[in-house]
């Protein structure tokens, strides 16, 4: 935990950009941004294991600030490189799902990277809902008519 907390500072943390194609015809449809953690002492260390470290440790907050903030700059920079503008996919833990000012942090994220909420996709697992039905449903209305996608 305590290498995670500096990891970000360090920049350590970095995002890899799996693309995504289109099984009819091969077509570049968009990417999936994937969290990846570089340990200076113990290499490459697997999401599977310092993902439930940031969100018990509510370092997820910041970290997955950081990925969506990095994500939507870099596909900023695509577009105004010439790619055609594609959907990019970014996880979102529960912890993430549940934080209230989500809505308000992705829709200022958009605008600071200059593209419209309709090139972000954020995915969640189904046990964004296990905590509290309701409340997850009202944000991901929120998200929706805010143009992004689920």
């Amino acid at each position: 935990e305590s290498d995670l907390r500096q990891a970000l500072e360090r920049n350590e943390l970095f995002v890899v950009y799996q693309p995504l194609v289109s099984m009819v015809d091969g077509a570049f449809t968009g990417a999936e941004a994937l969290l990846r953690w570089d340990h200076p002492e113990l290499g490459k260390i697997s999401p599977a294991e310092f993902i439930p470290i940031a969100e018990s440790s509510g370092l997820i907050l910041p970290i997955g600030e950081w990925v969506i903030r990095t994500a939507l700059t870099q596909l900023a920079q695509w577009i105004q490189g010439g790619m055609p503008a594609i959907t990019l996919s970014v996880n979102l833990s529960s912890v993430q799902f549940r934080h209230a000012e989500l809505p308000e942090l992705v829709s200022r994220l958009l605008s600071d990277a200059g593209l419209p909420p309709e090139r972000l996709e954020l995915e969640l697992t189904e046990g964004v809902a296990m905590h509290n039905p309701v409340s997850a449903i009202a944000v991901m209305d929120d998200l929706h008519k805010r143009g992004i996608r689920l």
